[in-house]
């Protein structure tokens, strides 16, 4: 049943590349370098256009310039400079965006370099500059305009929430877990057990705020 069904997504979605390439090729566009369905693979996209806006299969290595629309991935990295839509990866699926990010993004790992709004959905986000939310098993982040959900959030600079069991951030508003670790507490911590430079106590169970407000 589970492969009859895997065969049955597959062809649907080559289907839907085939319908889409089909009306590529009836309607003349204004630019060449835009296209409303890509088939992306290592050093090959067809049609070899820089942009999509439509719906793009991604399988290996699949690498375009912009993409706006439903991204699906099977087996392997999408990659794009600038992103705007829903990212679904399949099967170990990796999304890495180089510049902007903006929409969902449900993948095995979530590698964006630039800024992200939406959210992110993943076994791991590694994100820099995120106003949304990370949802994984282990968020690493920058800076983080929003939340981080997960087992482990690690922030470089600056997170307004952390939800999991281990929190570790420069500058935090809000921690909640068993073990929260910040350098310049903004807010609050609450947890087993928490650990801020600036805190009323430096290690505290339970609860933990810093000296001054």
């Amino acid at each position: 049943m589970v492969l009859k069904n895997l065969w049955i997504g597959a062809f649907s979605s080559l289907l839907l590349c085939q319908t889409a390439f089909a009306a590529n090729e009836q309607q003349p566009t204004a630019s060449s370098n835009k296209a409303a369905a890509q088939f992306s693979t290592v050093d090959f996209n067809y049609p070899n256009a820089d942009t999509v806006e439509g719906f793009r299969f991604s399988t290996l290595h699949g690498k375009t310039n912009s993409m706006q629309g439903l991204d699906l991935t099977v087996l392997g990295m999408s990659e794009t400079d600038n992103f705007s839509g829903v990212s679904l990866g399949l099967f170990a699926g990796i999304n890495k965006v180089n510049k902007s990010f903006n929409g969902v993004s449900l993948n095995a790992v979530n590698w964006h370099l630039g800024k992200d709004e939406g959210l992110n959905i993943g076994i791991v986000n590694s994100t820099n500059s995120v106003k949304g939310v990370n949802f994984g098993i282990v968020n690493l982040s920058n800076t983080v305009a929003g939340a981080n959900i997960g087992f482990i959030n690690y922030n470089k600079k600056f997170s307004l929430v952390d939800i999991g069991i281990m929190n570790v951030a420069k500058t935090t508003k809000f921690q909640f877990g068993i073990f929260n670790i910040a350098e310049n507490l903004q807010g609050l911590q609450i947890g087993l057990l928490n650990y801020a430079e600036n805190g009323v106590v430096k290690i505290l169970p339970l609860v933990n705020f810093r000296k001054t407000f």
